[in-house]
Order: C-alpha cells, then structure tokens, then sequence
C-alpha cells in the first residue's frame, strides 16, 4: 500500500485491550484460527488448514462464523475434472477449531493525501476527510451519518 500510513495491532480476542474497545469503527479486525477436519470417517489423522474471518468487533467470533467461512473455502478448493463428481457435494467433519491470533488494521491517507497537497498548492487549506465502512463515500470529519446509505460514522 504505496503512501499509506498503517498500523497493526496483535492482540488475543479472548480479552481485547480496551482501546479497541472504545473505538472499534477506527479498526478492521481479521481472527486467524487453524481448523483440524477429516474427510472420512476411515481417515486417522485430521488435516488442518488456517482460516481467517474479518469482523467489524474486536471480540470472538462465533464458532458458527468459522465453520461458514471454511465451508467457504473448502467448497472453492475442491476443483473436481469430471462432472460427476463436481456435483457431488463435498462432506468435512471438523474435529477441532483453535484459535491463533487477531489482527486491528487501521488505514490512515492522511501523511500522503497532506505531503501531495502541499507540494501542488501550499497556499490551500487542507481538509481531511473519512469513508464511510459500509458503502465507501466520503464523509466529512464533522459529519456523524453518512449522506448516501445513512449509517452512522
């Protein structure tokens, strides 16, 4: 991310700090977990494989939301060559969810958007601005809802 300023943040969603807390719209939180499953009763050992589920609170997410997510994933991996088995649905049995680690990413265009706008017009004022989480629309520092879907900023 070229003339970005980001700053990331590894805490365990079991106990989030309480900055990220207090200010949960100012992040994008990603909980990576590592998900154990077989693909048949016969098989002995599990295979594992690491999910990721983006969330919009610092908290755990649901055990349901990993499994959605890796049924997801495994249903885009599973390339077969011949017809019948491309329509075949795919069975996984999950035998164990562990959780890894979370990740607070937050995205600031403010040391770029200010460095290029002085080097054009140093006698203009400058006016940071923000993007609405859900649609994406500019939103000015004063406003507390969004002008185009109306979500609060």
């Amino acid at each position: 991310m070229l003339g970005r300023k980001n700053t990331k943040i590894e805490f365990d969603a079991r106990q989030p700090p309480q900055e990220l807390l207090q200010n949960p719209q100012g992040y994008s939180f990603i909980h990576n977990f590592k998900v154990h499953f077989k693909s048949s009763g016969l098989q002995m050992l599990a295979n594992k494989i690491d999910v990721s589920v983006n969330t919009e609170s610092p908290q755990m997410p649901s055990p349901q939301l990993v499994t959605n997510e890796f049924n997801n994933r495994m249903v885009m991996g599973n390339a077969h060559t011949n017809t019948r088995a491309r329509f075949n649905p795919s069975s996984f049995h999950i035998t164990n969810i562990e959780y890894k680690e979370s990740i607070a990413m937050c995205y600031s265009m403010s040391n770029a958007n200010s460095n290029y706008s002085q080097q054009q017009t140093p006698q203009q004022t400058i006016v940071q601005s923000s993007f609405c989480r859900n649609c994406g629309c500019r939103v000015t520092p004063d406003s507390k809802f969004c002008n185009k879907c109306g979500t609060q900023v």
